[in-house]
């Protein structure tokens, strides 16, 4: 038996003893690892991306890392590509290991000597293929289909931070919102400009609770959310040591950004925000942006007008019109 000619390390001759032995070796060192018995082979595949999901998260991978316990010496001498070192005898059986053992696993039963041949491993390495091919797209494909709304939308408050955003005209680098670096700067505009977030949220989503708005936009969710649901739409400058950051919204981008908006408010909260509701939170969030305008004035990031605010309001109300009626 050669190791080195295909993903699973199996191929040619391999005697009747020596596959009993891989296969009694792989189900114990899969066992040891996952700490269930070898299931079916697709439901072992899905158990296996938690060690070897591209996106998987370091500190979680350390922290599993360190919990293993050595390999059993009797199976220790399982070598790549069937299993994976990962220091002090620790090892993983990887996808191409649990390949491998189910190939054994199927060979007759009747025979002293047997040939893995290339349409035999082929199979599975073309499953393989698409294996590493659907864990490597996992996170561009659900950025994807987040930015298309095809997954959970906005949540209320995210939606009210982009709102009010639009409202103070933050929409180029010379109206943004400062996000300050240190206090009592950052504290004074976290509270003020959240006030009128937190508005807007109590007339659209009365039954949540209040700590749940409370953020900065240094490190807030809600600007984190809305950038994932916008994209690069929405500029989040962190700035540095020695200068400021800030946020706005790019002016080429503000209808499809009111679009998204509107679109998602309707479609993952269509019981309750319908376009009178909507009116009466967006006059809240208004209101209280204007009481806030002369702690803003004081940083230099007040900068709504009357009248773009009702245009905006204006065109809010029509895209959240045309959501309703055409959203299943």
């Amino acid at each position: 038996m050669t190791a080195d000619s295909s993903l699973l390390g199996l191929s040619g001759r391999i005697t009747a003893e020596q596959a009993s032995r891989l296969i009694h070796d792989l189900s114990a060192a899969w066992e040891a690892v996952f700490g269930t018995p070898v299931g079916e082979l697709e439901d072992d595949l899905e158990t296996a991306r938690r060690w070897f999901d591209p996106v998987a998260q370091g500190q979680r991978l350390r922290r599993e890392i360190a919990r293993l316990a050595p390999m059993p010496q009797r199976i220790s001498k399982l070598k790549p590509p069937m299993v994976l070192s990962v220091g002090q005898d620790r090892y993983l059986v990887t996808p191409e290991g649990r390949c491998a053992l189910d190939l054994l696993k199927h060979l007759p039963e009747d025979q002293a000597v047997h040939y893995v041949t290339a349409s035999q491993i082929a199979i599975y390495e073309r499953r393989l293929a698409y294996l590493y091919r659907d864990w490597s797209r996992h996170r561009l494909t659900s950025v994807v289909a987040l930015l298309e709304g095809a997954t959970k939308p906005l949540q209320i408050p995210a939606a009210g931070i982009v709102i009010a955003l639009l409202v103070n005209r933050s929409t180029s680098e010379k109206r943004a919102l400062v996000r300050f670096t240190s206090d009592p700067e950052r504290s004074a505009v976290d509270k003020t400009f959240f006030a009128p977030v937190q508005a807007f949220a109590d007339v659209l989503s009365p039954s949540r609770r209040r700590s749940d708005i409370s953020a900065q936009l240094i490190s807030g969710w809600m600007l984190y959310e809305a950038r994932r649901r916008i994209g690069d739409a929405i500029v989040l400058d962190d700035g540095g040591d020695d200068r400021n950051g800030s946020v706005w919204i790019r002016s080429e981008k503000e209808t499809a950004v009111i679009d998204t908006v509107a679109r998602d408010l309707v479609r993952g909260h269509r019981t309750r925000v319908v376009p009178d509701l909507f009116v009466e939170g967006f006059d809240r969030l208004v209101v209280e942006l204007r009481q806030a305008s002369r702690a803003l004035a004081g940083f230099g990031i007040a900068h709504e007008r009357p009248r773009e605010t009702q245009k905006l309001r204006e065109l809010f109300v029509d895209r959240l019109s045309h959501f309703v009626a055409t959203t299943p």
